[in-house]
């Protein structure tokens, strides 16, 4: 009996840098000139230290949308945000930059692996779908 191996029979950490690097190697991204400057949030204090990390944002949201669809801008930034530290007050749950996941999701959406159905909500496309089981089944079978 033959399992299909699919995105979720792969740890998320290995097939998102996995599929990073295949994003990064493919050439089709374009990345703005402020991209080593941003914070991504207002909780953090300076730029992310990977110079790949837009990359690994990117295959992230590929594999959640590859999970469940219909996410929208304002549920990425709470997923993506956190603690703000604020001294001697309390923490306070603070969301990340939004202008980071838009423009993700337009890259997402020019290279055809997410696209708005009818209701406007974005989805995965199937050829992406294949694509990244394709991935996922080479990664499990290098694992073995």
């Amino acid at each position: 009996m033959s399992k299909t191996k699919t995105v979720r029979s792969v740890p998320a950490g290995l097939f998102i840098t996995v599929y990073a690097d295949f994003l990064k190697k493919s050439g089709r991204i374009e990345l703005p000139s402020w991209l080593n400057i941003v914070k991504t949030g207002i909780n953090k204090s300076n730029a992310p230290e990977n110079p790949n990390w837009f990359f690994y944002r990117l295959a992230a949201l590929s594999r959640k949308f590859y999970l469940n669809r219909g996410k929208g801008v304002g549920n990425l930034r709470k997923k993506y945000g956190g603690k703000k530290r604020r001294g001697s007050r309390p923490a306070k749950k603070v969301p990340s930059s939004g202008k980071i996941i838009r423009f993700a999701l337009q890259q997402l959406e020019k290279l055809k692996i997410i696209e708005k159905d009818q209701r406007g909500e974005r989805k995965i496309t199937k050829k992406a779908k294949q694509d990244m089981d394709n991935r996922a089944e080479k990664i499990i079978f290098s694992i073995l």
